[in-house]
């Protein structure tokens, strides 16, 4: 059982401090009652980290060696979506959360440079005590409070989604539901890599996920456990290999399945048709640049509701291509490593999805970072 029993911020330097304000927190990225995400200050708290050690001390300049490639592709992307988003004259606050949600891995990328093996691996523990011990509350609390508006005869819900609502993260368990993910095959692979015994917050996340009432969370779970047992040594040909193969399985499996009498499951049919309805009366600039991000939902009747329509309605058919060219850099970064966590955090997003996810991005940083061959050159 992962424990807390150091003065973690004795004696950190400016890039440790980076560190310990992007990743233990991640899982705070929208908070009932508070307006602006507290991990989106605590990521301007980490580019202020950045700023002082670069620029004010020309003696402790960084020094990119490992991740130039991948830092390159995340920032072109982050760059195209601001500037795209910015010259449709979309609201600031639409999109500036898909901008900054890429930096997330840049930075730490950027601070893992200056900061040793031993420290990283510490604060990947303290990652997934507070994942746990957040997601835990979180429960809780939308349990607590859906049960109080029953009781009050306020809630206007009479089935099993009046648990859904109320989330404490986010306003919807659904979308909980994708960070619990991410977290539980984070620490599968976590576990196989450091030998470390995390049988209770395995145990703990499992629950929650169930607790999520998520039904797309069952077919994650189980492509996902299904890759981990019987592929997750393969390299990142071999994976990607995989990963095309079973997502021909799927589409043919949901073929088969399209008049399954489900009203949840029908509505990801009728988004794909409108979607094929929109491109066909889309403008040029539309289908290359996109109608700008949450506008889907203007022109649907549930939005765009899909990792990858998202992208590629609200971002075009640009922003599509530089998603696809980040998750390929990540899984041949990673020697196919990252597809532990990647696939379930795709099938799971076919369903329901965010433009900001920086526990996402916190999980593909770290373990890029902790890629064997990669070790070897670091800095300690």
């Amino acid at each position: 059982m992962i424990s807390l029993k150091n003065n973690d911020f004795k004696n950190l330097s400016l890039s440790e401090l980076g560190l310990w304000l992007l990743i233990p927190f991640a899982s705070l990225t929208n908070v009932m009652w508070i307006p602006i995400s507290p991990t989106m200050i605590l990521f301007l708290g980490a580019v202020v980290c950045w700023i002082f050690q670069n620029f004010n001390n020309q003696n402790s300049k960084f020094k990119i060696q490992n991740f130039k490639a991948i830092i390159a592709v995340c920032l072109t992307f982050s760059f195209y979506l601001f500037a795209s988003q910015y010259l449709m004259d979309a609201p600031f606050r639409r999109y500036i959360a898909a901008v900054m949600a890429p930096l997330f891995l840049v930075f730490i990328l950027i601070f893992s440079e200056q900061t040793s093996e031993d420290f990283l691996k510490k604060l990947g523990r303290k990652f997934i005590l507070y994942s746990v011990i957040i997601f835990s509350f979180e429960a809780v609390f939308r349990y607590a409070m859906n049960f109080w508006t029953i009781y009050q005869g306020t809630n206007p819900e009479h089935t099993f989604y009046q648990f859904k609502i109320n989330a404490f993260i986010h306003n919807c368990s659904n979308m909980v539901a994708i960070l619990l993910v991410l977290l539980l095959f984070f620490m599968l692979w976590w576990k196989d890599t450091y030998k470390e015994s995390l049988k209770k917050e395995i145990a703990i996340i499992s629950i929650l996920i169930v607790l999520a009432i998520s039904r797309a969370a069952i077919p994650a779970v189980v492509v996902g456990l299904f890759y981990y047992f019987f592929f997750k040594n393969a390299d990142w040909k071999k994976s990607l290999l995989v990963f095309f193969s079973m997502g021909v399985f799927g589409v043919f499996v949901l073929w088969v399945l399209r008049y399954f009498p489900d009203y949840s499951f029908q509505t990801k049919f009728l988004i794909l048709e409108e979607t094929l309805i929109y491109f066909q009366t889309a403008s040029l600039n539309q289908i290359l640049f996109g109608l700008g991000f949450t506008l889907s939902g203007d022109i649907m009747t549930f939005g765009a509701h899909n990792y990858f329509l998202v992208y590629l309605m609200e971002s075009g058919v640009i922003g599509f291509l530089l998603v696809c060219a980040t998750l390929f850099v990540f899984v041949k970064a990673s020697n196919g490593k990252v597809m532990i966590v990647l696939l379930p955090f795709i099938v799971q997003n076919m369903a329901a999805s965010s433009s900001f996810l920086p526990y996402f991005y916190v999980i593909m940083a770290f373990i890029i970072i902790m890629n064997k061959p990669l070790l070897e050159n670091r800095i300690h």
